[in-house]
């Protein structure tokens, strides 16, 4: 009872972080760091990543063609005419833009407006409509991955950003904050969330650095497919666990904390980006069963990952992705988890197709130290495809950004 009182007031506390961060991201809107397109007086049309903003108002960006630099006199003066979804319509210079808000110079002073407020934008460059309101290639470059093969990144969905694969979805509620949900597990009364909220961050330019916390709840959590990470044995399956530890369905949890960096290509074509992890689990304060009778009244002495009086619920790890090209990205990891087991290709679908879509940890070998690499392709402005070596070796997901 106390974890479930504990468990409502983090969420509570996640929720009023993020509700002081909205507010707190009216206060002095800046374009260093955001993606933004720009009409030249010559016609140009430049898009890209604001790495520095001089003194003198010259524009440093770097674009998938390189970096470049613009004198604040090619630029042709941007306004907005924005219609609210209450009716009330704004016009002026436009003075700053992130994902949250925008900010106009209106003939009556500073106007600073939600976007979830707006129904209707139109953008002007120099008094002539623009032919699309910004409509840009979605490349990789702009993309922060939530998420590194099997493990979290320090970064979160954009606000207002609809995430869905085939087997998890999520929603990002501000610049700091995300939550997400396994589909499956909760149309097996496994209800679950996963929060994960940015406590630090620094931009340089450019380059950005976060450093955040990850947790996931499960209501009714089948802890058998858990333990089975951490025997050796091949002949522990569920039906054996089941036989040692009874039918056990109870509250689990996992948290993890995470620094991530990312970092411009020196080609001006895209990013590259690190990240650094460790996570710990329920099971790290759980007794584990050391022998078992298998096959009548054999007896067998259990060996794996856990100590005389504990299991070794933990998991350090630490991973990449860099954008090959336009859409293309390259993703690898490296990890060290006492409840990791190798899967091939016919283990982990069976794993999916046979077991209610939820993996079965005690499928395959043990194995502490492992490492996976693979791509993901941009197939167009909101759906991503990629594969990977190891379970589950496929990926599929959609973004929709409002």
């Amino acid at each position: 009872m106390k974890i479930i009182f504990l468990t409502i007031g983090l969420m509570f506390l996640f929720l009023n972080l993020c509700a002081q961060n909205d507010t707190n991201s009216t206060q002095g809107i800046s374009k260093v760091g955001q993606y933004k397109t720009f009409h030249l007086t010559d016609g140009s049309v430049i898009y890209g990543q604001v790495e520095k903003i001089k003194a003198n108002g010259t524009i440093v960006i770097n674009t998938v063609d390189g970096k470049l630099v613009i004198p604040e006199n090619k630029i042709l003066p941007e306004t907005v005419e924005v219609e609210k979804n209450n009716g009330i319509r704004i016009k002026g210079k436009l003075i700053g833009e992130n994902e949250l808000n925008i900010t106009l110079e209106s003939d009556y002073g500073l106007v600073i407006i939600k976007k979830s407020e707006i129904k209707n934008l139109e953008r002007f460059y120099e008094g002539k409509p623009a032919s699309e309101l910004e409509k840009k290639t979605f490349f990789h470059s702009e993309e922060q991955n939530t998420d590194i093969v099997n493990d979290p990144t320090a970064f979160v969905l954009n606000p207002y950003t609809f995430y869905i694969t085939g087997f998890s979805m999520g929603y990002g509620f501000s610049d700091r904050f995300h939550i997400f949900t396994k589909i499956p597990n909760n149309f097996t009364a496994d209800i679950n969330l996963n929060f994960r909220y940015i406590l630090f961050r620094k931009f340089n330019g450019a380059q950005r650095s976060n450093f955040a916390i990850d947790a996931m709840m499960f209501s009714n959590h089948n802890l058998l497919k858990e333990y089975g990470g951490y025997y050796d044995e091949s002949k522990i399956d569920l039906d054996i666990l089941k036989e040692m530890y009874g039918d056990s369905k109870e509250f689990f949890w996992k948290i993890s904390l995470i620094q991530s960096f990312r970092y411009p290509l020196k080609s001006g074509r895209g990013n590259r980006s690190m990240h650094f992890g460790a996570s710990i689990n329920k099971l790290l304060f759980k007794e584990p069963i050391k022998s078992a009778i298998i096959e009548g009244n054999q007896i067998y002495d259990l060996t794996g990952g856990f100590f005389d009086s504990t299991f070794q619920g933990y998991r350090f790890f630490s991973g990449m992705d860099y954008d090959l090209s336009k859409k293309i990205k390259f993703v690898c990891e490296i990890f060290y988890d006492p409840g990791n087991h190798y899967e091939d290709f016919g283990e982990s679908i069976a794993n999916y197709f046979k077991n209610s879509f939820i993996t079965d940890s005690s499928r395959g070998k043990r194995k502490e130290v492992d490492f996976d690499f693979g791509i993901i392709v941009a197939a167009n402005e909101h759906l991503r495809l990629g594969f990977h070596f190891q379970s589950p070796f496929f990926t599929i997901y959609w973004k929709f950004a409002d």
